[in-house]
């Protein structure tokens, strides 16, 4: 069964949707990835680039990672909330930011990648209950 998912930005001036990849979904741990997020880490869903749609109103920023292959970072002009990652070393694949899905509790990362710059107090961290 092919699964639809839909997102968008805090200000709700962008949407997208489109039906998930065949591919992992992944936790970057790149310095561009925690650049971007202001975090340790970007989580990021695979979605299928034939299916994808995007609202024109998504600016987008191009960057050269670390591997030296172009990326580009897709966000909204007016919130700023990060939506989207494509990468010319994988294409056919959009990857959105899981916290920007309609439901993001279909996000299940399945691998970490670039491990080796994760910042030392990017961990998980389980609260006590109160």
């Amino acid at each position: 069964m092919t699964q639809h998912l839909t997102g968008g930005c805090k200000c709700g001036l962008v949407r997208y949707s489109g039906t998930l990849a065949a591919f992992p979904m992944i936790r970057c741990h790149c310095r561009d990835c925690q650049q971007l997020t202001g975090t340790g880490h970007a989580d990021m869903m695979p979605l299928d680039e034939a299916t994808f749609q995007i609202t024109d109103a998504c600016k987008v920023f191009e960057m050269t990672g670390d591997t030296g292959g172009r990326s580009l970072s897709g966000f909204c002009p007016d919130c700023g909330s990060q939506l989207t990652r494509r990468f010319d070393t994988l294409s056919g694949k959009v990857f959105v930011h899981a916290a920007s899905l309609d439901d993001p509790t279909a996000y299940t990362p399945s691998r970490s990648i670039f491990t080796g710059s994760a910042q030392p107090w990017d961990h998980d961290i389980i609260a006590a209950k109160a």
